[in-house]
């Protein structure tokens, strides 16, 4: 009887082990779903990447008790264009500007995301659904939000969210999106897909052990890869931001020549192009080619 007993508190004590150690090695995040962009005049900046570089509508600009949005697809990952407003000033500031202001991540189930950071020592938020109508025209939780906030900044929010599968299959809508900036054979950039988000970091050694264990092992490049989200890469910088996003084009030539006639052009230096922030409210975008 004891080496029953004790076979199968080894047999216990092997799947528990296995268990744990699963729990501590597999991602938390499956990839960024929607990169949050605050805007002095989102409309303005919506009608840049939805008309000047025609990126795919994922949802038009709408306003709901003062907050404006809209969001536009960028191959594997969507921009939302928003704004808080201001009820005391109506008028839009005369140069508005915009900033990368946070990351929604889509997680592996939500239920098993929140054990694994757990098991990581990163604390979360109480989950927060938000309830709407339906597609079947019936009130439910349409998605659901948990933040972290060891990992946000004061300028940068971090958090999950899991949309329910009844009010939209994200896959699929992705898939969608995407079909469409390819039939539009990437707009005028050539877009092929968001490549990398750059986090600047005030202690860079510090944030990548924390982000390590929300995202795993780095890859060769020194950078976070994302089931086929846009990578993260920290650099060090004496802000805790969002410093720049990526994109990666079919042709670096015939992106060039576009924001050139336009006006649009920023820097060049060897494979890589800038969007010149002063005509996009700021932000910071750079151009590879595949």
């Amino acid at each position: 009887m004891l080496r029953v007993n004790a076979a199968v508190i080894v047999i216990f004590l092997y799947i528990f082990g296995n268990e744990m150690h699963a729990q501590r090695t597999t991602p938390v995040i499956r990839q960024v779903d929607h990169i949050l962009i605050e805007s002095g005049d989102p409309k303005a900046l919506f009608s840049f990447f939805a008309d000047v570089l025609q990126l795919p509508v994922a949802w038009p600009v709408s306003e709901n008790q003062g907050y404006i949005t809209g969001g536009v697809g960028a191959g594997n990952v969507s921009l939302e264009l928003f704004h808080y407003a201001d009820t005391k000033r109506a008028s839009i500031p005369r140069n508005p500007q915009a900033r990368y202001s946070g990351l929604a991540f889509e997680p592996y189930p939500l239920a098993d995301a929140l054990r694994r950071l757990q098991s990581v020592g990163i604390p979360y938020t109480p989950p927060e659904p938000t309830t709407t109508v339906l597609p079947n025209g019936k009130q439910g939780i349409a998605w659901t939000t948990v933040g972290l906030p060891s990992v946000a900044k004061p300028s940068m929010s971090i958090f999950l969210y899991e949309y329910s599968p009844v009010f939209l299959k994200v896959d699929v809508r992705r898939k969608q999106l995407g079909n469409r900036l390819t039939l539009n054979k990437g707009g005028p950039l050539g877009l092929l897909e968001t490549s990398e988000i750059i986090i600047t970091a005030t202690n860079l050694n510090q944030d990548k052990e924390l982000w390590s264990r929300l995202l795993g092992k780095t890859t060769e490049s020194g950078n976070w890869r994302t089931f086929s989200g846009p990578a993260i890469r920290l650099a060090a910088g004496d802000q805790d931001r969002i410093w720049e996003i990526t994109l990666k084009v079919e042709s670096l030539d015939r992106a060039r020549a576009f924001l050139k006639q336009n006006k649009l052009l920023g820097s060049a230096s060897g494979a890589r192009v800038s969007v010149n922030p002063s005509q996009i409210q700021g932000l910071r975008i750079s151009l590879i080619e595949k």
